[in-house]
């Protein structure tokens, strides 16, 4: 069993301390100004929610890249 690559596991940590603010943020803002019937702050939180998941999935994977160094 090898050791653990602390550089991939900080940087997937960070990268999941950057997807929280998406993750709420977006369905914030869907509820408060998506529901008012203009188009665009629904597209807008749409794509801040897909940031959160992809920045929450991308982190995921590097710190379990960092434990298990693939």
């Amino acid at each position: 069993m090898g050791r653990s690559d602390k550089d991939k596991i900080i940087a997937g940590l960070f990268r999941l301390a950057w997807s929280f603010p998406f993750i709420f943020i977006g369905p914030a803002l869907f509820i408060g100004k998506g529901t008012g019937g203009h188009w665009y702050w629904t597209a807008i939180s749409l794509v801040i929610m897909a940031t959160g998941v992809f920045l929450a999935v991308a982190g995921l994977r590097l710190v379990l890249r960092g434990f298990f160094n693939d």
